[in-house]
């Protein structure tokens, strides 16, 4: 039986957060285990945060020195008064700016000075609590492994699980097994970043939009790729390792959470090892989102509707283009279904079919820099959805579809 279910019923305190988390881990699964340690242990703390805050009186004041410590307090408060009160007695036997009597008046001061940093350290201690009382309640602390190996054991502190000690500078520590850990030392922990995930959602809102109103999908290497890219990089560096390891493990963009991707993954366990640089894991985000950026481009694209003409029934002029492998595309649209718009793949200068007088099959093909763009677009987004090598009429299809 491990070590840390003995130490888990036995009511061991750690004051290394991975050890709490393994303590917590064994608590709440009885030993036997489970298949997802992160999610048990969250769901261990969060039922003993209700418990605790269910047996507080009504109207408790978060701030307050706990009923816990106030022995603690009251017997170190004692002692440092009655230290302050032998000082003051001494000092008026000493002669004024002898060093003796400098230095009696060096160790009332620092006595007078615990009682000040004391005093801010319960009032820390008080707002330290309601903050994690408050992300715990509200679901927003991040849910990557280390955090809440911090949340589980602060939970635990600020549900005055541990004992305390006071040390002669007035500073609070809290005591485990394992040695004790200062108030001021406790590590942080960190909530959902909501900001960034937003900002990533406008982006997938921006280039949907975009290709709905335009037509033209977002390519890989377009101007507006880097742009939105570069952006992302951007937002991620300003966010830090929190902001990634939340956008990696909260599911806030699309409820996907990206680390469960098994490249992800093993990016991270790199990064966790040192194998892997802030800005390599940052990298591998970008690209992973751009491709969906592409993906939600090319469904904007794809739904666009050409508004029928608003003149006389009949048919669009032919357009016509030349595909760079050597084959001409041309397009027939009606004017008033954008449904029936029609095309034509036309190889080399052979028009094919119908009377070889007609101006419709021997047409004087002009391809403008726009109609060169326009194909060269086409075919990137069908590789980028996949199609390797596509063909004049599959080019034909999609500028047709999405025009």
């Amino acid at each position: 039986m491990s070590k840390y279910y003995d130490a888990a019923f036995a009511g061991g305190k750690s004051v290394n957060a991975m050890s709490a988390f393994d303590r917590g881990y064994y608590e709440a699964t009885q030993g036997m285990g489970g298949p997802d340690r992160a999610a048990t242990v969250r769901n261990h703390y969060e039922n003993k945060l209700r418990k605790y805050l269910k047996a507080l009186p009504a109207d408790v004041d978060m701030s307050a020195i706990p009923a816990q410590y106030q022995g603690k307090l009251s017997e170190f408060l004692s002692n440092k008064k009655m230290e302050y009160v032998q000082a003051a007695n001494r000092v008026d036997e000493m002669e004024v700016g002898s060093q003796q009597y400098m230095d009696t008046v060096g160790e009332m001061n620092a006595i007078k000075n615990t009682f000040t940093n004391l005093d801010k350290q319960f009032k820390l201690y008080g707002e330290s609590k309601s903050s994690i009382i408050e992300a715990i309640e509200g679901q927003t602390t991040s849910l990557y492994g280390e955090n809440i190996a911090n949340v589980n054991m602060l939970r635990s502190i600020f549900n005055e699980e541990y004992e305390i000690k006071i040390d002669d500078n007035g500073n609070l520590n809290f005591v485990g097994d394992d040695g004790e850990i200062s108030l001021n030392d406790l590590p942080d922990f960190y909530q959902k970043d909501y900001k960034t995930a937003d900002a990533m959602m406008q982006m997938g809102s921006m280039v949907y939009q975009n290709a709905l109103k335009t037509g033209i999908p977002l390519a890989k290497d377009g101007i507006q790729y880097f742009q939105y890219a570069n952006k992302l990089k951007q937002l991620i560096d300003q966010s830090g390792n929190a902001g990634i390891m939340s956008i990696l493990h909260d599911g806030l963009v699309g409820d996907i959470v990206m680390a469960n991707d098994a490249i992800v993954s093993k990016a991270l366990e790199g990064y966790k090892n040192g194998d892997v640089s802030f800005a390599g894991l940052r990298d591998l985000v970008v690209d992973n989102y751009m491709k969906v950026l592409i993906k939600q481009s090319l469904t904007g694209s794809s739904q666009r509707k050409v508004n029928p003409s608003q003149s006389s029934v009949g048919y669009y002029a032919p357009q016509y283009y030349n595909d760079d492998q050597g084959q001409r595309i041309m397009f027939e649209k009606h004017k008033t279904d954008s449904s029936k718009d029609k095309y034509t793949v036309l190889k080399g200068t052979e028009v094919g079919g119908g009377d070889s007088n007609n101006e419709v099959n021997k047409p004087n093909i002009v391809t403008t820099e726009k109609d060169k763009l326009t194909i060269s677009q086409a075919r990137q987004a069908l590789i980028d959805s996949g199609v390797e090598s596509p063909t004049a009429d599959e080019i034909a299809k999609y500028i047709s579809k999405n025009q």
